[in-house]
């Protein structure tokens, strides 16, 4: 099933939070299950950071979506029942506007053009897209990691149109630790020689920083216990001596060269630093007992205990936070070797509480 694409801002540009402004804005997305007649079956998926439009595949394709197993027919995600809805992301590499893209007043690629954005962009995009196919309301908003920001913020935006909110592995702040971690793999990419300030779309691209930015990534996402068992010290037949010796350090190495393939270095900058930014008061004067009480959606929140990128303190004292602000909260904590990435691939301990998020 091809990526559906719709442009919105053709006639008026979109103010950005932070200033700037974009037009002519392509948006990819992507559609499954049935729309009922009374269009009270919608739920929106926000997808994580590198994510795309396209949680699933059908059987006919060779590849897979990224939240392949949890969607289907009588699964979590159930097709059957409910009429999803997920888009790439504003910033994006997968279809939507994002640095990559051609400007329209240059007939180039934005690059070191492209302006800042936030979370409360990404969804004020999303929400456009909906109005533009005429969706009056949500059924729910579900998102992991970074789609768990945006999942957040359209209670607190859109109110009176969000039932239910499923939020996975995603605390209201990012911490220090977590924005130090994206500081580094920032760094990584602009100091690659090839990244020209961003403008790189006319010669080489800056992989090798990019690479090693994903690299970092990897080891926040999933927890030592999980490589100790995938790698333990087990050495390659024929090493590298200051490359890929061990199994985990060739596993790291095919994760980056990978990943350049698929993705942006000027992606990778701007929606690590939306990561970073996200604040649910953002727009509501920096009161964040002004912001979460708006909400109105009975809300999910799902810890990982061992997360190694979205601490269980934080987690803990989000849970609080909404708590305090009159919000109906359901909240889960587990272990789960995979850590942070669990919410991709731990199907039996995420669909209870999934099914139970969309009722």
């Amino acid at each position: 099933m091809a990526v559906k694409s719709i442009r919105l801002f053709t006639d008026h540009p979109m103010q950005l939070l932070l200033g700037g402004q974009l037009s002519d804005i392509e948006v990819a997305y992507q559609t499954y299950g049935q729309l009922n007649s009374a269009k009270d079956n919608v739920v929106l998926i926000c997808h994580a950071l590198t994510g795309d439009a396209e949680p699933f595949f059908d059987k006919n394709n060779e590849t897979k979506g990224w939240w392949q197993s949890f969607m289907g027919a009588g699964l979590a995600l159930d097709t059957d029942r409910f009429f999803f809805i997920c888009s790439n992301v504003l910033g994006g590499c997968k279809g939507t506007t994002g640095p990559s893209s051609l400007n329209p007043a240059s007939g180039k690629a934005y690059g070191s053009r492209f302006p800042a954005i936030t979370v409360q962009d990404i969804v004020r995009l999303e929400k456009a897209l909906l109005d533009e196919l005429q969706i009056p309301h949500l059924r729910a908003v579900i998102g992991g990691s970074f789609g768990g920001m945006q999942a957040t913020q359209w209670a607190i935006d859109y109110p009176q149109m969000v039932d239910s909110v499923v939020n996975l592995c995603s605390s209201l702040y990012f911490s220090a630790e977590a924005i130090g971690f994206n500081h580094v793999m920032r760094q990584a990419i602009i100091a690659d020689p090839h990244f020209n300030h961003g403008d790189y779309y006319d010669g080489q691209a800056p992989e090798q920083g990019l690479s090693i930015a994903r690299m970092l990534g990897m080891l926040t996402y999933r927890t030592d216990v999980q490589l100790n068992k995938a790698f333990g010290r087990v050495q390659k037949q024929t090493p590298d001596h200051f490359g890929d010796t061990f199994q985990v350090e060739s596993y790291l190495s095919y994760q980056g060269n990978k990943f350049v393939d698929r993705f942006d270095a000027n992606s990778y900058l701007h929606l690590t630093r939306a990561l970073d930014l996200y604040d649910p008061a953002m727009n509501y004067d920096q009161d964040i007992k002004r912001a979460l009480s708006r909400i109105k959606a009975r809300y999910t929140l799902v810890a990982v205990a061992n997360d190694q990128l979205f601490k269980v303190v934080d987690m803990r004292k989000s849970k609080a936070l909404l708590e305090e602000n009159g919000v109906q909260l359901d909240y889960h904590e587990f272990n789960s070797d995979f850590g942070h990435d669990a919410f991709l691939v731990e199907y039996d301990f995420f669909e209870p509480m999934i099914r139970k998020g969309l009722e």
